[in-house]
Formats: C-alpha cells, structure tokens, sequence
C-alpha cells in the first residue's frame, strides 16, 4: 500500500483540500460545464489542493453496461486528451491521482493503464490500486488521509457511507475519502485515544467523505431505477496551526 507524503506552508494558515473524481468524461451525460467551472475555481483558489478521486474518463466498451460505447460522444484517446488539456494549468495544486474501475476497463484488456498514463503526462504520484495513504504535513500539523476510489455496489444513501465507515476498521486515519458511489456526503464519529507524548487520555475525531461527482442523471442510472446522487465535490479545510478539520459537501 502506497504512502505519499506531502508538506504545505499556506500562507493564509490553511489547505482546502478537493476530492475531484468520477466526471466520466465521455459519457453523454457528463455535466462537462460543471466540471470545467470547478477546475477554473481551483486554479483561482490560492490555497487549494487536489486529490483525483478515479473514473475521471468514462471509457465504454462494447460489452460496458448499458449502450457500452454507444453511450459515450468520443473515443477513449479523444477523453484523455480533453482531460490532460483540462487538468494541465491545475497540475501543481495535485497531490495525487487515484486508478479507477473505468480505467481498469481497458488494462485488464490491454495492460494499458490510461490513469497511469495521465499522471505521468502531468508529473504527478499515482495510486495504481485505486487507494492511498496520504502524510500531509499542512504547517506543523500532520494529517493522515487515506483514499480510495471505492468498490461497492450499495445504491442507497446508508449503503454508500457504510462502505467508507468500513474503511475505518483496519484503516489508522484522520480523513477517509471514497468515490466511486455518485453520491456527495460526509460524517464524522469521535473516538478516545492515549497521548504517549502527555501520558494523557484526549478526544480526536474521524472524518469519513464521500467525494461526489459529475454526471447529470439519466442514461443508465435512470434505466435502472437508482436514485439521482449529488454531485459537485468534496471540500475538506486543514488548519495549519491546530488539528482541525471541517468539510463541505
């Protein structure tokens, strides 16, 4: 499992942290309006940092559920060159890029990893299994973060957030983060710990985020009957003089 290790010194005292992932871009229902305003308002945004959350291209083939390639409005080399072109005056506010199951479409066919291939092409770490620990050091204060793209088929709204609690259980984090569901949530639960450091018991919280998406509904959600998920992203605000944490969804 992959740790990556970040150090930021905002100036204004503070990260805004952005999980940006599951734009599907290719697909016909990508809200591709939506996405652009999003990544015009982080290269505006002096203090934002960015995670990409996976399933940033939607990449159908012919056997993909519903119309498969049909569904989609160009081809996987057409969607990966508007993305690169997109992301490329943002790629300095990357921490890193998670894999996810759309692009795993074509590697399981061809060992052609199109995910891999976008970080390299703007020079930022990759998470090939779609999951990653995160040591962020925002000042002097240290967050752990572990992401993930995510891998469930849960549709109702408990369902979605159950899977990211999961992560809780054999995952040490501050911050977890899971894509993947097309739904835009977050929770947070407080828990006991023992300060070595102080021989003292204190009171920490957790913080579980579901990182939304862009896809207006229709197509194969609304074939089959599933339940339109907010989309938009995830904002996650690291103080940088104290442990503290607030989150937007």
């Amino acid at each position: 499992m992959k740790c990556i290790r970040i150090k930021e010194n905002p100036r204004k005292g503070e990260i805004l942290l952005i999980g940006l992932g599951d734009v599907h871009y290719g697909s016909r229902d990508c809200d591709i309006e939506k996405f652009e305003k999003m990544v015009k308002w982080i290269k505006g945004k002096e203090n934002a940092r960015v995670i990409i959350m996976g399933d940033m291209l939607d990449i159908a083939l012919k056997d993909s559920v519903g119309g498969g390639t049909f569904d989609n409005t160009c081809t996987p080399e057409e969607q990966m060159d508007y993305m690169l072109t997109t992301l490329e005056p943002i790629k300095n506010k990357i921490w890193c890029m998670l894999s996810g199951n759309h692009g795993e479409r074509i590697r399981e066919r061809t060992s052609i990893d199109t995910d891999k291939i976008m970080a390299r092409a703007l020079g930022i770490p990759y998470a090939e299994h779609g999951t990653t620990f995160i040591k962020a050091k925002i000042g002097n204060i240290n967050y752990v973060i572990y992401a993930a793209h995510g891998n469930t088929c849960s549709l109702s709204p408990a369902g979605k957030l159950n899977a990211c609690l999961k992560m809780g259980n054999y995952i040490d984090a501050d911050i977890y983060m899971m894509g993947h569901v097309h739904e835009l949530m977050s929770h947070s639960t407080e828990y006991f710990k023992i300060n070595i450091k102080d021989k003292m018991v204190e009171k920490d919280k957790r913080y579980y985020i579901i990182t939304g998406h862009f896809l207006k509904y229709g197509g194969y959600a609304e074939q089959k009957g599933y339940a339109p998920g907010k989309a938009g992203v995830a904002k996650i605000l690291l103080n940088a003089k104290e442990k503290d944490c607030h989150v937007s969804v």
